[in-house]
């Protein structure tokens, strides 16, 4: 028995005075999809292969929810799909139930609301009735961070189904149907994981500098860009080798930790030596989960090391070594921490082209009137945090400081990869930076160093 009806309703999400709007229908529902699986749109097919953007260490997936394109982020460390946006028709709100989140860096609750009966489709696989909570808080802006717009966050929602395999290198999400995976992966060194509160967690010997070594229960987050992370607790210390150092961002305010090394992590069969590990203090630690299963996480900088395959249905990871597995590059060495803060319209003179006759040599244009005026829409990248003791720390840069160019480059003309590779390129490499204070145009350069060279191995 069918129940028919529809709820349309608009949302919108500003980012840098950019609206996105969205029109969320709740289609027909029926009894064919009671469940909120995703399914392959072609049942007979094995896999399918979907490519995703990578960005700051992050994986960016496009989709259409309830037809209107978004840009998820994937990531293991959410067990509800969530979206960004504001109500512009508040009726909907009738049928959604509130919720009230905690979120790191903000010292006040995250407000949204619940609602079902969503479509997610990302091309070859798609979810009906969804579950996807709508978080209207406006100070949630991934867009800034990454360059581009982000409008959602997916995780074991989209993971439950299938068999993933992840490879970083190729930015390629490959997606097995369980009853057709046939693969031996005699490659692939096999590690249980267990799922706490959806999300995966696994066990790794750790071995710390000063030679102590201890078994730690790690999330693993692919929404995480940074390395090892540590929650501090009366078991689990700060080491002395350490420093003071932004370690991301939180939902206001940047998040500080002191950074530090272990000397090794064996993951599975696999030994990393020296990895980078923040140590995330116990009151900051409390609000990324509610409860104390885990002793930190692993992410992105370390996960891109290995190619994987998550199989959430028998709590089974398998991995292997990629061509980064010995990357020791990907750190900022310039102690900037940059962002997104707008775009602004600018005015440019544009030669123009004319035709000269040949015979007389003669152009009929003014000289004064072989310009045009062209407008073009310029991204506004800001510092927004400076790390302690750091190369920018010692030269006249500003929190708030607008960043021009770099080594020449216009950054508009740069994505954020870029230039995040620039900042974290080789130790002792110049950096040139013109930027912008109010009406001044100021120009800068430093040398990258990493303090992270700088510690002792014991």
């Amino acid at each position: 028995m069918k129940r028919n009806f529809q709820l349309i309703f608009k949302l919108y999400m500003v980012r840098s005075r950019t609206f996105i709007f969205f029109i969320l229908i709740i289609w027909n529902l029926s009894s064919v999809y009671s469940q909120n699986q995703f399914r392959f749109d072609k049942e007979e097919k094995r896999a399918v292969t979907l490519r995703f953007e990578y960005i700051n260490n992050l994986i960016i997936l496009p989709a259409l929810l309830n037809g209107e394109f978004i840009n998820f982020l994937v990531d293991t460390g959410v067990n509800k799909t969530k979206v960004f946006a504001q109500p512009k028709d508040s009726t909907f709100l009738d049928n959604s139930e509130f919720i009230s989140l905690r979120s790191l860096g903000s010292s006040e609750p995250v407000k949204g609301y619940k609602t079902l009966g969503n479509t997610i489709d990302f091309g070859p696989i798609s979810g009906q009735q969804q579950e996807v909570y709508f978080i209207t808080d406006p100070r949630f802006d991934l867009a800034s961070k990454l360059g581009i717009n982000v409008q959602g966050i997916i995780g074991y929602e989209f993971f439950k189904d299938f068999i993933f395999r992840l490879n970083y290198n190729r930015k390629s999400l490959r997606v097995y149907q369980h009853d057709k995976f046939n693969r031996k992966l005699v490659q692939f060194d096999k590690t249980n994981f267990r799922l706490i509160r959806k999300k995966p967690h696994i066990k790794v010997p750790v071995e710390f500098m000063n030679g102590s070594t201890k078994e730690l229960v790690f999330l693993l987050d692919t929404g995480s860009s940074d390395a090892f992370w540590v929650f501090e607790d009366k078991d689990l210390k700060v080491p002395e080798n350490s420093f003071r150092d932004y370690v991301g961002y939180g939902l206001e305010l940047a998040i500080k930790g002191e950074r530090s090394k272990f000397q090794s992590a064996k993951i599975g069969e696999y030994i990393l030596e020296q990895p980078r590990v923040a140590y995330i203090d116990s009151i900051s630690a409390q609000l990324f989960t509610a409860d104390r299963f885990k002793d930190g996480i692993i992410g992105s900088e370390i996960l891109r090391r290995f190619v994987w395959f998550f199989d959430y249905k028998n709590q089974n990871v398998y991995l292997r070594p990629s061509s980064n597995f010995d990357d020791n590059s990907n750190y900022d060495r310039s102690g900037l921490l940059l962002v997104y803060v707008g775009e602004e319209i600018t005015k440019t003179r544009i030669p123009v082209t004319v035709k000269v006759n040949k015979k007389t040599n003669y152009n009929a244009l003014n000289p004064e009137n072989q310009f045009e005026i062209r407008l073009q829409i310029s991204k506004v990248l800001e510092v927004n945090q400076i790390r302690p003791n750091s190369p920018s720390s010692k030269i006249d840069i500003q929190v708030g400081d607008r960043i021009l160019k770099l080594n020449g480059k216009t950054v508009d003309k740069m994505s954020l990869e870029q230039i995040n590779t620039l900042l974290s390129s080789e130790e002792g490499k110049r950096i040139k930076i013109q930027l912008k204070r109010g009406k001044a145009i100021l120009n800068r350069e430093l040398f990258l160093s990493s303090q992270l060279n700088k510690l002792p191995d014991n």
